[in-house]
């Protein structure tokens, strides 16, 4: 099925984005939280079969030196159909050139990142809010 990308936060149900990251399963997001984020990042895209929202991602920038890719995210019936792969690129072109890029990947999906150009990292550091459920999720050590 076709997939149409869109960019921007207006006209966004915030509940239904978040309702597409619990099925993933990546967990609950707070609609108002999400939505303030969004607003505040550098790019938002959502991707789109008919009329159904089945992805969403967003990244950060300084503009300068550095960025991140935040929250990619797609319907586990569209996943294998490059609509995670689409929401990445999309968003890496809308970054400010020559920054470096990093983002948190979900434990198990580094290859998938890998084939977009990502390398593992040898030296990420992070602190967490809730370090515990950070180890537990395999993001910490």
């Amino acid at each position: 099925m076709k997939t149409e990308l869109r960019f921007g936060t207006t006209v966004l149900d915030w509940k239904d984005i978040c309702r597409v990251f619990e099925l993933a399963p990546l967990g609950m997001r707070n609609p108002d939280k999400l939505r303030r984020a969004s607003e505040n990042s550098h790019a938002v895209c959502t991707a789109w079969q008919r009329d159904t929202l089945v992805g969403f991602g967003r990244t950060i920038s300084d503009g300068e030196y550095q960025s991140a890719v935040y929250d990619v995210v797609v319907l586990p019936e569209c996943q294998g159909q490059g609509v995670g792969k689409s929401i990445v690129q999309a968003l890496l072109d809308r970054l400010p050139e020559g920054t470096t890029v990093l983002m948190y990947v979900v434990p198990g999906k580094q290859e998938f990142y890998r084939k977009l150009g990502f390398g593992l990292l040898k030296t990420g550091m992070g602190i967490f809010p809730d370090p515990t459920r950070a180890r537990t999720a395999g993001y910490l050590e």
